[in-house]
């Protein structure tokens, strides 16, 4: 059985955020969520996250440095990162694509933006081929052995 992904939705707007959460939580999710950008930080450093959606501009630590920390402290993040933004930003010119995943537009269409998690997600927690092949020989490890013929 496939773990359940775990989402983060980082957002300052608190109508927002917990819209956001409500309609994820509707699907099969363990869904987290951060007020700000350091918050979201110290809890990347304690949990593997499947998608974050992240807004760019709030306060204590906005989405670029949020980004910029993220990227630092995990490097080899598997964490597919969707940033949210009602603005043009000249800062999105320089996100970088091995680091941000998708742009959101705000206001966006939520049905829309859960497909789109649901899809990235599930794929994300997809047993890869190699995980498939440790689990069926830890499973045949533990099965008896049949009798030798005689």
């Amino acid at each position: 059985m496939s773990p359940v992904p775990k989402i983060l939705v980082v957002e300052d707007d608190d109508a927002i955020r917990a819209l956001l959460v409500a309609a994820l939580r509707r699907e099969p999710f363990d869904v987290h969520a951060a007020m700000h950008g350091a918050q979201a930080l110290t809890m990347t450093q304690a949990a593997d996250y499947a998608v974050i959606l992240l807004d760019l501009m709030m306060p204590t630590l906005n989405g670029i440095e949020f980004l910029e920390a993220f990227h630092q402290a995990s490097p080899h993040s598997r964490s597919v990162i969707f940033v949210m933004t009602a603005g043009d930003d000249t800062a999105l010119r320089h996100l970088s694509p091995n680091v941000v995943h998708g742009i959101v537009r705000k206001p966006f269409d939520v049905p829309q933006l859960v497909a789109m998690v649901r899809e990235v997600a599930l794929a994300r927690c997809e047993p890869t081929p190699e995980s498939a092949v440790d689990a069926v020989a830890e499973a045949g490890s533990e099965a008896p052995l049949p009798d030798p013929p005689n």
